[in-house]
């Protein structure tokens, strides 16, 4: 396979266009899976705290590569919007738990904790380089 091709990829991965759509697709999806009446969902095999750190974390995860600052800032509106879910969850007859927003935020954190250090990582290696 052609290297200018990955090298192609790689950088549209990192556009803010695509780290943008991310966010919106994940906010999506999220909000439709924990929105929806409890009746209407399917069951789902593991423990509920930890879809929600998959959940949550894999939102933050397709929105991890672009630039860092725009990444932080998606990474604590997603906290915010865990947060909002909790308290809308009981008008759409569902059951808000704060420990399915701390699960929600240590999925985020869990992110952004190895992006921050994948960020630095690089950063020091092309600071070494030169």
């Amino acid at each position: 396979m052609d290297k200018t091709f990955i090298f192609r990829f790689y950088r549209l991965l990192c556009s803010p266009a695509v780290q943008t759509a991310g966010f919106i697709i994940g906010g999506f999806i999220i909000s439709l899976a924990t929105l929806l009446p409890a009746e209407n969902l399917p069951p789902a095999p593991g423990s509920d705290k930890l879809h929600h750190i998959i959940g949550f974390g894999g939102w933050t995860l397709i929105c991890a590569l672009g630039p860092f600052k725009r990444f932080a800032y998606m990474a604590l509106f997603i906290i915010f919007w865990g947060g909002a879910i909790e308290l809308i969850q009981p008008s759409v007859n569902r059951y808000g738990e704060w420990l399915d927003f701390y699960a929600d935020a240590f999925g985020v954190l869990l992110v952004l904790i190895i992006r921050f250090g994948f960020h630095n990582f690089l950063k020091r290696k092309t600071m070494s380089d030169k």
